[in-house]
């Protein structure tokens, strides 16, 4: 019975036929969902981004803000969407090497950088808004406590985004090492 059944699976394994440019769509890193997602993200962070960015001045008295405010916040508004650009463009173009381990290993050290600098300019960006909104602000206790809340919370992003990257890096790592074990063997 089970000699028929390979059998039967063998003549059917055949019928579900791809073409090869729906081979290439399919193997295409723009196309995975994971890609996809980040795509979204990035298009809606650049969109409101960028309205804020367009609004700031008049919605939020930015012509009553100390120059160095309106400037930190635009400077840090710009690195901030030139930062999640850059990120996508690194993500979704892998390092071709000769070899499948090199280019994984290529690929781990740059994510670590964009790892690093990602933090940084979410810092920058986060320290940008609290000068921007605060410049001008005579501080009470209650302001206080807004302001101690505000960075608080944050923090917690940026930790939050501290923990996604060291997550990606740790399984990028994993990936290499099972290279090396399989070379060993």
């Amino acid at each position: 019975m089970e000699l028929n059944d390979l059998k039967s699976d063998w003549k059917n394994a055949g019928e579900d036929f791809k073409s090869e440019a729906d081979l290439r769509l399919m193997t295409k890193i723009v196309n995975h969902p994971s890609i996809k997602k980040i795509r979204t993200k990035l298009i809606i962070e650049v969109i409101v981004l960028s309205f804020f960015l367009f609004i700031y001045y008049d919605w939020f008295d930015g012509d009553k803000k100390p120059f160095y405010a309106n400037l930190s916040l635009v400077v840090g508004l710009l690195l901030y969407i030139f930062n999640d650009v850059i990120g996508y463009i690194s993500i979704t173009r892998p390092i071709r090497e000769a070899n499948l381990k090199l280019s994984l290993q290529n690929y781990l050290m740059r994510i670590k950088l964009l790892s690093i600098s990602s933090v940084i300019i979410t810092s920058l960006y986060s320290i940008s808004i609290v000068i921007f909104f605060t410049s001008i602000i005579n501080f009470t206790k209650e302001k206080g406590l807004i302001l101690i809340f505000s960075v608080v919370v944050a923090i917690q992003f940026i930790l939050l985004s501290l923990r996604m990257w060291t997550k990606w890096i740790k399984n990028l790592k994993l990936q290499v090492k099972d290279f090396n074990i399989d070379e060993e063997s």
